[in-house]
């Protein structure tokens, strides 16, 4: 994969240290880590101590720490979750909030915990909370619900649909939260550490349990992990003060539509002496210094080790990840510093039975198959159902849009919808004989079409400098412009991935794109500073997946 900048005029936004300490040297497996790792013994002490049940940075590791780990330490931002210190907040100003500096991390950085985000730098006030959808399985119900939070914030409410199989709402003003959240634990959902230093969405197969095709119904594991990660949206203080934000999946299918590559922890399906189980793939990543795949961690886990497997990870990281540079935190740091061998030897002495089964070769997944097209209409495994994908332009919808989806599961379907890491939306248990009825709505005609044109359907956006203050170009609307504008200009026989990022987090994960565009500041025919993308050429996903090294800019 390559890269070079363009630059563009802005388009109108989318509405809506040594020790004497003995040492262990020991040999580590392939890796981006060396060959040989020299880990000090000492190295191997928990960074962290339980304190009331919430695990705190000791305070001879808190020399340098970065200013996230700083507000942390100074009060758990889960207290305004578990002890109700929300609604305190609710019932104070802005004004008031931003006055008194602990109120203003409240907002800025510990709501977070909650899945709220302020949107200080263009929409003062105002939220996106992100929510926690495992394998991005949702009903109507709760759908149209979301849309009824959205719909009192006239133009500053909106949903999307993210790259984690997962809806985020905005325009969310402090003083309605608790009656929010109260909604949310009403109808089986929650937004609680689905931000920050904590797991986010469990990734699964987005067409689990209907798929001709599929290896294993992912929907249990992404389930039973979302309640561990959670404690069954109580709130898991064992795991809440990661030093970064940690993600998992599990593959369900060839296709490997969840992406494991970019995610931390990875179970890829396998079987071992005739027993179900997964390998495991570590510490994949985007940042905006560096870029990596996950690794093997030669290891093999049964179906009965998922969660424990995870909590042994999560464990490990959260005792021993660096809290110190934001940029070098992620858990593949601490792979590279440990080693992959100290690194797994960390995970098995944290699991129940001490050990870990060393990796399977007998993959399931397989290796030269042909991605599928999860758009239009397609038969399920179930006699007479199909399901039927739905493209959403860049996974921007409106409060109608969400109340008519839902409508449309409850007639067609079974009342249930799928989100998708590429930001589109699956109705899954249509009897085929509605079929046509349904492909005659005038929302599949006029918005969401199961058959949109051959560049349209790989766009991906994130959410650009619209709503984010860390965009530095705006994505979504701009994204729709070019490609229309491509279309009219250029005629391609095959899908092109296109992907668009307004920073170098890369949440558009340009990445894995085809072609990928990331916000950066250029300078105009005059010389003036102006906003333009790096663009990257050549990422794979699939069974050929690549990501490619040093892709930071």
């Amino acid at each position: 994969m390559s890269s070079f900048s363009v630059r563009f005029l802005a388009p109108q936004a989318l509405q809506s240290t040594s020790s004497s300490r003995p040492k262990t040297w020991v040999l580590a497996a392939p890796t981006t880590a060396p060959a040989s790792v020299e880990v000090d013994a000492g190295r191997l002490e928990p960074r962290v101590e339980e304190r009331d049940g919430y695990f705190v940075l000791k305070e001879k590791f808190r020399e340098g720490i970065n200013p996230q780990e700083k507000v942390k330490i100074g009060k758990d931002p889960m207290k305004l979750f578990r002890e109700g210190g929300i609604e305190g907040l609710a019932k104070m100003s802005m004004e008031e909030i931003d006055k008194d500096k602990t109120t203003k991390d409240d907002i800025d950085v510990r709501l977070k915990w909650l899945g709220l985000f302020h949107r200080r730098k263009h929409q003062y006030g105002r939220f996106m909370m992100r929510l926690k959808l495992p394998n991005g399985v949702t009903t109507s119900a709760q759908t149209r619900y979301l849309a009824s939070v959205i719909r009192k914030y006239g133009k500053d409410g909106c949903a999307d649909v993210t790259t984690r199989q997962n809806w985020q709402i905005r325009g969310v003003v402090l003083s309605d939260v608790p009656r929010i959240l109260k909604g949310l634990e009403e109808i089986g959902l929650t937004s609680l550490q689905s931000g920050m230093d904590n797991v986010r969405n469990p990734v699964g197969n987005p067409l689990a349990g209907i798929d001709p095709e599929e290896i294993v119904d992912t929907r249990p594991y992404t389930n039973l992990l979302s309640q561990f990660i959670t404690a069954n949206s109580r709130g898991n203080p064992t795991i809440t003060n990661l030093p970064r934000k940690w993600n998992v999946c599990v593959v369900g299918s060839h296709d490997l539509y969840e992406h494991p590559h970019i995610n931390d922890l990875a179970y890829m399906p396998a079987t071992k002496d005739g027993r179900f189980g997964f390998n495991l793939l570590v510490g994949g990543f985007f940042s905006p210094k560096r870029c990596e795949e996950a690794i093997p961690l030669d290891a093999w886990v049964s179906t009965d080790d998922v969660i424990p497997v995870c909590k042994a990870v999560l464990e490990a990281y959260r005792d021993l990840g660096s809290r110190g540079n934001r940029q070098r935190t992620r858990m593949m740091w601490l792979i590279d510093e440990l080693g992959l061998e100290v690194f797994r030897s960390e995970i098995a002495k944290r699991m129940p039975q001490k050990e870990l089964e060393r990796a399977s070769s007998e993959d399931l997944v397989q290796k030269q198959w042909e991605r599928r097209d999860y758009l239009g209409v397609h038969p399920q495994k179930q006699e007479g159902f199909s399901y039927v994908g739905f493209h959403i332009p860049v996974g921007r919808v409106q409060a109608d849009d969400m109340d008519e989806l839902a409508r449309l599961a409850d007639t067609y379907g079974s009342g249930e919808l799928r989100l998708t890491v590429e930001q589109n939306i699956i109705i899954p248990n249509v009897e085929n004989w509605k079929l046509e009825a349904l492909l005659n709505e005038p929302l599949l005609k006029d918005r969401f079409s199961p058959e949109p044109s051959i560049l349209m359907k790989g766009l991906v956006a994130c959410t650009g400098n619209q709503f984010c203050g860390q965009a530095i170009i705006e994505t979504k609307a701009r994204a729709l412009k070019v490609t229309e504008e491509v279309e009219r200009l250029v005629s391609v026989a095959q899908p092109v991935r296109m992907h668009w990022t307004g920073c170098p987090n890369s949440c558009g994960q340009v990445q894995v794109a085809d072609i990928g565009f990331m916000g950066c500041m250029a300078r105009d025919e005059n010389g003036k500073p102006c906003e333009g993308a790096d663009v990257f050429l050549g990422g794979r996903i699939g069974s050929d997946s690549h990501l490619e090294e040093g892709c930071s800019l």
